[in-house]
C-alpha cells in the first residue's frame, strides 16, 4: 500500500490529522491515478473497518438519543389525565347519590295491594224485613175517605171509614190489599184511630172511634187467618205471624171498633192472637159464621146518636216481609 492509500484510511478511522494527511486535491488526484481493483479493494477495507468501529462503542461518544422518549412520555400523561378523569367521575357519582333523596315508590294499584287489608261493611240480607208497597180499597159509604190513605207517612191523613147511616151503623167493613204480587210475610202493623204522622201535625183521636179487633184472611194455600186487637192504643201495634205466609193480597174485617178512650195506652208490640187460624168468636164465646169468601158477618153494636160513633178511623196499616228468595 502506498503512502496516499496509507493517509486516506487513517483519515477515515482517525480523522483528519494535518501533519499527515494529503491535500484534498492530491488525494482526489491520486484517487483518479490509482488502479480500479486497488481502488474498490480499498473501499471494502474501508468498509469493513467502518463496521467495526460502529460496532464497538467508543467510551468518550455520548449515548444516542431514545426516539421513543416523546411517546413514553406522551402515553404517561394521558393516562394520568384518564385515571383523574375516572377518578372525578366515581367522586361526582357518590356524591350524587348521597345528596338525592330516593324515589318514593310508586303506589300499587288495589287489586294488587293485597297487603292491607279491605275494610268491608255489612250487606244487608236479601230477606230483611221490611213494609211492603201495596195498594187498597175498601166498601165504606159515601164521607169516607181514601183507604189508600193508609200508606201516606208524611201528612196527617187516615183512613176514616162511614160505619152506615142513622140506625143502620155496624161494624165489618172489609178492606182489601193487593201486595203487587209474592211476599214472604212475617208481621203486620196497624195504627188504630187518628194519630198525627208528624211531629206537630193534626190529631182527631177523640172525633172517631177506634178499631179494636180485626181479622186478616192471607191468599196463601192454607188461607191462613190472623186475628188482632189493638187494645185501643194510641199508635202502632205489631204483631208477628208464628211463621212466614207467602202471599200476595190480604182480605181486612174490622170486626170491633170502640170509643176512643180518654187514655190511651202507649204503643205496645202486641203478641201472636190466640185465635190465629181459628174462627172469629162472637159476644157469646160462640163462632161467628163466614160468608163464602172467609168474611164473617159483620158485628151489631149499640145505636148512638154521639157523632163519634158515626165513623172508625186507622192512622196507618203495615206488612212486613220481603220478596221470595
Amino acid at each position: 500500500m502506498g503512502d496516499a492509500e496509507e493517509a486516506w484510511a487513517a483519515d477515515m478511522l482517525y480523522g483528519c490529522e494535518p501533519s499527515s494527511a494529503p491535500p484534498t486535491e492530491a488525494l482526489v488526484v491520486n484517487e483518479g491515478e490509482k488502479p480500479r481493483g486497488a481502488a474498490e479493494s480499498g473501499a471494502a477495507a474501508a468498509t469493513e473497518d467502518s463496521v467495526q468501529l460502529d460496532a464497538e462503542p467508543q467510551p468518550d461518544e455520548p449515548a444516542s438519543p431514545d426516539v421513543n422518549a416523546g411517546a413514553k412520555k406522551t402515553a404517561i400523561v394521558l393516562g394520568a389525565a384518564l385515571l383523574c378523569a375516572v377518578a372525578a367521575i366515581v367522586t361526582a357519582l357518590v356524591t350524587f347519590s348521597d345528596t338525592v333523596p330516593a324515589p318514593s315508590p310508586r303506589p300499587m294499584p288495589a287489586a294488587a295491594a293485597s297487603a292491607a287489608p279491605v275494610p268491608t261493611t255489612t250487606a244487608p240480607q236479601a230477606d230483611q224485613d221490611q213494609a211492603i208497597a201495596y195498594t187498597t180499597s175498601a166498601n165504606c159509604p159515601a164521607g169516607s175517605t181514601s183507604a189508600q190513605a193508609l200508606t201516606d207517612t208524611t201528612s196527617d191523613s187516615a183512613w176514616v171509614c162511614v160505619r152506615g147511616t142513622q140506625g143502620a151503623r155496624v161494624d165489618g167493613q172489609v178492606l182489601r190489599v193487593d201486595l203487587g204480587r209474592t211476599h214472604v210475610l212475617s208481621a203486620v202493623s196497624i195504627t188504630p184511630g187518628w194519630v198525627a204522622k208528624t211531629p206537630v201535625g193534626k190529631d182527631e183521636w177523640i172525633q172517631h172511634r177506634v178499631v179494636s179487633r180485626l181479622q186478616y184472611i192471607f191468599d196463601d194455600t192454607d188461607r191462613t187467618i190472623l186475628t188482632q186487637d189493638t187494645g185501643n192504643t194510641h199508635g202502632p201495634v205489631t204483631t208477628p205471624l208464628p211463621h212466614k205466609v207467602l202471599a200476595s193480597r190480604v182480605t181486612v174485617v174490622i170486626l170491633q171498633t170502640a170509643r176512643p178512650p180518654a187514655s190511651p195506652l202507649p204503643n205496645v208490640a202486641q203478641p201472636v192472637s190466640p185465635g190465629f187460624g181459628d174462627s172469629v168468636l162472637g159476644p157469646d164465646g160462640a163462632p161467628l159464621p163466614a160468608d163464602s169468601t172467609g168474611v164473617t158477618d159483620p158485628v151489631p153494636v149499640e145505636e148512638s146518636t154521639d157523632p163519634v160513633d158515626a165513623t172508625f178511623a186507622v192512622s196507618a196499616l203495615k206488612f212486613l216481609g220481603h220478596e221470595p228468595n
